[in-house]
């Protein structure tokens, strides 16, 4: 979860871990809730954070270089996960369509499995069998094209979501920056290192 651009990651069973870049500075805020996550870095960076993390509690993590801190500040918390609410939501959406597509993607597998099966019954068939074993092939045909279609449908509506996590990362970015200044200036982030 360290990229240039969003993506929603779903580790499972681990936590659904959302992915943002802020401009060289890692993230990572467990929300105490739904074990989710949300952050920006590297599974390192991840891992780090881990190790701060008492239980289920919720809790920031930022490292900025070689300065890393720990924010545990209710109020700042709250705010963070208002601010990173609408990119989580989104990613909810897009884990669901990608579920979507899983379950074409058996499906279509599942079809490719019975036309393997007719074409091996074909090596051994007589005329009038062959005949009818063509018929089935081409019905599976059908199917599988309309699977493929639906796959197209979906994949255009992923990248609609990926094109709006991205203008909804872009809009958070200076406001999360914001939060996490304040909270260094207040002396509400604990250094860690």
């Amino acid at each position: 979860m360290r990229w240039i651009v969003p993506l929603l990651v779903a580790i499972a069973p681990a936590p659904a871990a959302y992915a943002y870049s802020y401009d060289g500075t890692s993230y990572v805020l467990f929300t105490g809730h739904d074990n989710s996550s949300v952050i920006s870095g590297s599974w390192d960076d991840y891992k780090l954070a881990e190790r701060y993390q008492s239980g289920n509690a919720p809790m920031l993590y930022v490292r900025d270089g070689t300065a890393a801190y720990v924010i545990r500040d209710a109020g700042y918390l709250r705010r963070a996960e208002a601010i990173m609410e609408p990119q989580q939501e989104l990613g909810k959406r897009q884990g669901a369509l990608g579920r979507q597509q899983g379950e074409l993607g058996r499906r279509q597998g599942e079809l490719g499995k019975e036309q393997a099966r007719l074409g091996r019954m074909m090596a051994d068939s007589t005329p009038r069998q062959m005949g009818e074993l063509g018929r089935q092939q081409g019905e599976l045909g059908r199917q599988q094209s309309a699977l493929g279609a639906q796959q197209a449908a979906l994949g255009k509506q992923q990248a609609a979501l990926g094109k709006e996590q991205s203008r909804l990362a872009d809009l958070a970015k200076p406001k999360f920056r914001a939060l996490v200044s304040e909270a260094l200036q207040r002396g509400v982030a604990q250094r860690v290192n």
